[in-house]
């Protein structure tokens, strides 16, 4: 395994920021392997360009040694990630998030190594969660926190448009997948940074050393404005034909 300096450096590459980065350095000189996440919901069929941005930069830690995990949140795409919607996201049906999950599990190892990756879902502990334990869980935010955030405050404050209450579940079901895993280390897209944080803090909760934050730039769509997505439909597909990938590129 390389020495701290040269992983910093490697992990330093392209990143937005890095919370807190002092610790980062602690846990590297504790720890040979750290436990680094990627969590990604289902909710639509196939990867896109916009996605390889923190799959690449997780496959940078597994190159460096560490154990890398791909979490499929089957279970988090029935709620459906409220970040930087601007409106409630449609549900997605069971049987939809089973046939995107398998697609998911093919394509993101033409980035990382079959072999050296841990692929996860999350309705494995957040199935078996009961409504007493849903309360326990909320229990550990308030809302003026949720409110915080800023395409929550933009909603409720500026757009006047409504925020359902399962909204505010979603960081709390993704921070309990940190605690389940015992996190070293979380990446994501910039537009990601609440629900990051909010893992830090039920770590932090529950006892546990609070993650390492990673956030990424967000990757512009095909219309030069918004980020990368399918539900903008703005996106390049990884298992595009090459001549397509170009093209729109």
């Amino acid at each position: 395994m390389k020495n701290i300096d040269t992983q910093l450096k490697i992990i330093r590459q392209g990143t937005a920021e890095i919370i807190q980065e002092a610790e980062l350095v602690e846990k590297l000189k504790i720890k040979k392997k750290l436990t680094v996440k990627v969590g990604l919901d289902p909710t639509m069929p196939d990867m896109h360009l916009g996605h390889t941005v923190v799959i690449n930069k997780l496959r940078q830690f597994q190159d460096l040694g560490h154990h890398v995990i791909f979490l499929i949140g089957d279970y988090t795409a029935c709620i459906g990630d409220p970040s930087g919607r601007d409106a409630t996201r449609p549900s997605v049906d069971p049987k939809t998030i089973k046939i995107n999950s398998k697609k998911f599990q093919n394509e993101i190892f033409k980035i990382l190594d079959k072999e050296k990756t841990s692929v996860v879902f999350n309705s494995k502990w957040l199935g078996k969660m009961k409504g007493l334990d849903l309360i326990e869980l909320a229990s550990h935010y308030t809302v003026a926190r949720m409110l915080e955030r800023d395409d929550f405050d933009k909603r409720f404050k500026i757009e006047k448009k409504p925020i359902a209450i399962h909204e505010f579940l979603y960081p709390l079901l993704q921070a309990r997948d940190s605690v389940e895993l015992q996190a070293d280390v979380e990446l994501g897209g910039t537009d990601q940074k609440f629900n990051l944080l909010v893992g830090r803090d039920l770590q932090k909760n529950v006892g546990q050393s609070p993650q390492t934050i990673i956030t990424l730039p967000l990757l512009e769509g095909l219309d030069g404005v918004k980020k990368m997505s399918k539900t903008e439909e703005n996106y390049i597909g990884i298992t595009e034909k090459a001549d397509d990938i170009f093209g729109k590129t």
